[in-house]
C-alpha cells in the first residue's frame, strides 16, 4: 500500500475535507518498540491526526501533537513536518499496569498539546484537557477551542492502517446545515470499509452525490530524521572526560536513536574529528 492523503473541498458549501490511509510508514513507526496494543493502536491514530492537521499549513514547519498522563502512558508524541513526512514515540512507566484500560481511563486529568514549529516565525502551542472518550474527539475539541473551525474526524484503525476522516469548515462556509449534511454521510461509514476499501473508492461512496473538487493526492512517509551528525551533536554535549572513560571502558560510544532504534558507533578519532570540525564552524 502507498501511504497517502486525499485533500477535497465543496466549493458549493464553503467546507474541505481529508482522507488519510497509512500502514507502511506506521508500521515502520512501531518496528520493534513492542508496545501493548493500546499504545500502538493510539499512536497510530495520533499519527493520521497529525498527517491531517499538518496539511493545514500554509508555511514550512512541523507539527507535534503530544499527550502526557499519569497513568501508565507517561508520554506520546508524534511529529510531522511540511513534506509529510512524521515520525512517533511512546514512553510508558513500567511500574503501573495498563490492563484493560480504556481511552478514557489511560488519559485520566491528562493533556494534549499541539505545538506548531515554523522555519521562519514563532512558535505556537495550545492546550487541551483529554477528558474525551477517544482521540478523535480530543482533536475535534483542540479545533474548537483554539481555531474556532467546526471540525468533525473519524479516526479507525486495525494492527497494519489506519484511516482518518476530516471535515472542516472553512470561513465562507454557507450555513451549519451543509456540514450537518457531510457529516451525516460520513458517520455511514464502517471500520471495516475504512480500513479494507481504497480512498479513491471510499470518497465515491460517501459523496458521489456532492460536487466535489479534489485539490492534491500527496504521498506520507515515516520520516525520523536521525543521522551520525545528529548523534555526534548530542554526543558533542557530554563531558570529555565521560566520553574519554566510556571509550577507554568500550572502545567506542554507542547511540540508540530513540525513534527509529537506529544504533550509531563512534571511536575517539570519529569525536575528535567532530567536535574539531565544529570548533572551527563556530569561528566564521
Amino acid at each position: 500500500m502507498s501511504d497517502k492523503i486525499h485533500r477535497f473541498i465543496f466549493d458549493s458549501f464553503g467546507i474541505r475535507g481529508e482522507l488519510v490511509q497509512l500502514e507502511d510508514s506506521v508500521q515502520r513507526m512501531l518496528q520493534d518498540h513492542n508496545y501493548p496494543p493500546l499504545i500502538a493502536d493510539l499512536l497510530q491514530q495520533v499519527a493520521a491526526a497529525a498527517i491531517l492537521m499538518t496539511t493545514t499549513l500554509k508555511f514550512e514547519g512541523r507539527l507535534s501533537i503530544q499527550l502526557q498522563t499519569n497513568s501508565a502512558l507517561k508520554l506520546l508524541v508524534v511529529q510531522c513536518n511540511h513534506k509529510l513526512g512524521f515520525r512517533g514515540i511512546a514512553r510508558l512507566d513500567k511500574e503501573k499496569s495498563l490492563g484493560d484500560s480504556t481511552f478514557k481511563e489511560l488519559t485520566q486529568n491528562g493533556k494534549l498539546s499541539i505545538t506548531i514549529e515554523p522555519k521562519k516565525g514563532k512558535r505556537y502551542q495550545g492546550l487541551v484537557a483529554l477528558e474525551k472518550n477517544n482521540f478523535a474527539q480530543c482533536i475535534e475539541e483542540y479545533f474548537n477551542q483554539s481555531e474556532q473551525l467546526r471540525t468533525r474526524i473519524w479516526l479507525f484503525n486495525n494492527d497494519r492502517r489506519v484511516t482518518g476522516l476530516m471535515l472542516q469548515a472553512l470561513p465562507d462556509m454557507l450555513s451549519q446545515d451543509s456540514f450537518d449534511h457531510l457529516v451525516y454521510l460520513a458517520q455511514t461509514l464502517t471500520e471495516e470499509e475504512c480500513l479494507t476499501m481504497d480512498a479513491s473508492i471510499l470518497l465515491h461512496r460517501l459523496f458521489h452525490e456532492e460536487k466535489v473538487r479534489n485539490l492534491l493526492v500527496e504521498e506520507v512517509k515515516f520520516n525520523c530524521g536521525c543521522s551520525r551528525k545528529k548523534m555526534l551533536n548530542s554526543i558533542s554535549l557530554f563531558p570529555n572526560e565521560e566520553i574519554e572513560e566510556i571509550i577507554k571502558t568500550k572502545g567506542h560510544v554507542a547511540v540508540k536513536c530513540e525513534f527509529c532504534l537506529a544504533q550509531f558507533k563512534f571511536k575517539r578519532v570519529d569525536i575528535k574529528a567532530h567536535q574539531a570540525m565544529s570548533s572551527n564552524q563556530s569561528l566564521h
